[in-house]
């Protein structure tokens, strides 16, 4: 299999989301080898979203970047921007906004109405009630209600 997409990051968190794609399908950079990548999309494996925004302006402010998306639906009705990473089960209702580089884990629920700015990291198995705000760089834990 050729790869069709980068990532960015070596770290643990790295393995949550290259566990998301099949071996060969992607190739693993860090800061001192990126720029020896092929010239394909990109996902960020940063945890925290202001090291996921720190890679995207510092290193990587000229590429594209892919959406990783394993969820339940097929993200109609849903806007989003740049960088978003969706686990496994998780379902996004119509009418919600996502901003850039936004983790969403596995199992979580994103009801109607609901905006996630940029740069936010969501836990696995998380609900977010109809119409919440996450405002941008915050972290919600896994199992949360919101």
């Amino acid at each position: 299999m050729v790869a069709t997409i980068n990532i960015f990051g070596n770290s643990d968190w790295a393995i949550k989301i290259t566990s998301l794609l099949e071996t060969g399908e992607y190739a693993q950079y860090n800061k001192d080898n990126f720029s020896e990548a092929r010239n394909l999309p990109w996902v960020i494996a940063e945890e925290s979203g202001s090291d996921r925004e720190s890679v995207a302006k510092n290193y990587l402010n000229t590429e594209t970047f892919a959406t990783l998306f394993k969820g339940l639906d097929d993200l109609t009705g849903v806007a989003f921007g740049p960088g978003l990473v969706v686990g496994p089960g998780s379902l996004i209702r119509p009418t919600t906004v996502i901003g850039s580089q936004v983790y969403i884990g596995a199992g979580t629920i994103i009801d109607i109405n609901c905006k996630i700015e940029d740069n936010v990291t969501i836990g696995d198995n998380v609900t977010i009630t109809k119409g919440s705000v996450i405002s941008e760089g915050m972290t919600i834990k896994s199992g949360s209600i919101i």
